[in-house]
């Protein structure tokens, strides 16, 4: 049971550490108004610390994801999180990361987590990319799961993860409608 347990940790750690796309056209931009983006950041360099305007607004949904994501890793159902985004059901590539939700899910159900916290900013303060195209926003976290063990023992599983949330907005308030995580393959592009 243990070496399932540390395969089972493994591949949950290479899918959590999430995927950025490489794109060579970056312009960042420090102004609150945020539109829909259409393209990805080739670093993390291109994400800036958001002013308290733009944290102020983007931080509730940023909350609202991450608390149906845990909903859904607990439950074992996506249930609620394709109701509140239902876009991320669309252009899965586990590969690279991209709306991979139902596959980190699925993952760890055979665990059977019961618990979880999610620190969206245990590393790093979000961070945001601001350009004519859109809003990504970059959160670097911690996330665990409370599962028992074949002793009945507590037992935490998860980690670390780099995501890139796309936003635009939905009757006048943000919605994540698209989510790239950094893969463990892509993870050395994106670490300072």
């Amino acid at each position: 049971m243990k070496t399932l347990s540390f395969i089972y940790a493994l591949l949950v750690s290479v899918v959590m550490v999430s995927c950025l796309p490489i794109n060579s056209a970056n312009t960042p931009s420090s102004n609150s108004s945020l539109e829909t983006p259409s393209s990805t950041p080739a670093t993390t360099t291109d994400f800036i610390e958001p002013d308290s305007e733009t944290f102020v607004s983007l931080m509730p949904t940023i909350k609202e994801y991450l608390y149906f994501r845990k909903k859904s890793v607990i439950s074992g159902d996506t249930k609620d999180l394709w109701e509140n985004f239902p876009e991320l059901r669309e252009g899965t590539d586990i590969e690279k990361g991209i709306n991979s939700e139902e596959f980190i899910v699925a993952n760890y159900q055979s665990l059977k987590p019961f618990d979880g916290n999610i620190f969206p900013e245990y590393y790093e303060r979000f961070k945001v990319k601001v350009s004519n195209d859109g809003t990504e926003v970059l959160v670097h976290g911690m996330e665990l799961y409370l599962w028992l063990d074949e002793n009945n023992k507590f037992k935490d599983s998860g980690g670390e993860f780099k995501i890139v949330l796309y936003l635009h907005k939905k009757d006048s308030r943000w919605v994540v409608y698209k989510t790239d995580e950094v893969t463990i393959s892509e993870w050395h592009q994106f670490s300072p």
